[in-house]
């Protein structure tokens, strides 16, 4: 089964903060790059992004039980109030850059 965009942001998200990694996957090293790539092109669009309240502001807990419903819910409605960010032809809520943000 090939993991969905949203289950690949989400897990992204996740790689954010340790604390919601097994140790396992801590030892990792996932390429990043893609990822951060997009964080780059979203905070040259918004130079004033302030990470540390955009990371309290998505994941307040962590990347907890609740973040996960939490930030689908949050991207669905960007989608609906047309908040998109678009890189490179892909179109992505505001919720799921913001995510990418916080890889760089």
């Amino acid at each position: 089964m090939n993991p969905s965009k949203r289950d690949v942001l989400l897990a992204l998200a996740a790689l954010t903060t340790s604390a919601a990694l097994p140790a396992t996957a801590q030892t990792a090293a996932p390429d990043l790059s893609g990822g951060r790539a997009i964080g780059q092109a979203y905070l040259s669009a918004n130079p004033t992004t302030d990470l540390v309240a955009l990371r309290n502001d998505l994941l307040p807990n962590g990347f907890d039980a609740n973040a996960a419903p939490r930030l689908r819910a949050r991207a669905a409605a960007d989608f609906r109030a047309a908040r998109v960010f678009i890189f490179k032809g892909w179109r992505l809520s505001e919720t799921e850059a913001r995510l990418f943000a916080l890889l760089t």
